[in-house]
């Protein structure tokens, strides 16, 4: 079975050391290798998704593969390379996809995978806070369940509300649900777990105890816009 390889793991530790053009072009070799295992173990991966999510029968691994190369044209750092590889896997143009679905990121320092929506259209995430206050029950049956928490602590909490949004009461018991610009649920490891033989299977787990999230948020989305 394709694994992540320790090489890869430790190309990644070396451009992190190293981020510079001339070191990068020098090591090209390496850069290309461990792309290509990388590719290799999440194309794997998507066969696994397929399995169980219909809706990504059409979706190939280069479309969801994103660039190791920076865009440092609005932003103070000009490190030139991306020191993680990430994947994105979602329906209609997987990393270009404004759908949500599953990401799985492989970094020395803080490596994880998940599922859900991360910076949504203005438009997407409206629709998904007044779907999640109309069936609150139903949304936190989802991220309430056994197979959900054995991955997941809930919602990741990042850049939340400190107040309620508009047009929503701020006395709604589950408001701090509400609060949140990102609908995203994240499972971190020890990069050295990709070494294990069955840590495909992990994430393939994972990945199916998200679904449902997924299917929320992209069934809001659709039914609402």
């Amino acid at each position: 079975m394709t694994k992540i390889s320790p090489e890869t793991i430790h190309f990644l530790t070396a451009l992190k050391r190293n981020n510079n053009r001339d070191w990068f072009q020098i090591h090209k070799v390496d850069v290309d290798k461990a792309r290509k295992n990388f590719i290799d173990f999440t194309d794997v991966l998507l066969q696994k998704l397929k399995s169980f999510d219909k809706t990504l029968q059409v979706l190939e691994i280069k479309q969801c593969v994103f660039r190791i190369y920076r865009d440092v044209r609005f932003s103070p750092n000009k490190e030139p390379y991306k020191t993680h590889f990430g994947v994105y896997f979602a329906k209609n143009g997987g990393k270009n996809s404004h759908f949500a679905g599953y990401y799985f990121h492989l970094d020395p320092e803080e490596s994880f995978f998940g599922g859900g929506i991360y910076m949504p259209l203005p438009e997407y995430l409206k629709a998904i806070r007044k779907e999640i206050y109309y069936q609150i029950d139903e949304f936190k049956a989802i991220i309430e369940a056994p197979s959900f928490r054995k991955f997941y602590d809930g919602i990741e909490e990042i850049e939340k509300l400190k107040k309620a949004p508009a047009d929503f009461p701020k006395d709604f018991s589950d408001i701090e649900l509400l609060k949140n610009k990102h609908f995203f649920s994240s499972h971190y490891f020890n990069i050295q777990d990709v070494l294990k033989e069955d840590f495909i299977a992990c994430v393939a787990d994972g990945f199916k105890a998200v679904k449902p999230l997924v299917d929320f948020i992209n069934f809001t989305v659709e039914t609402n816009l």
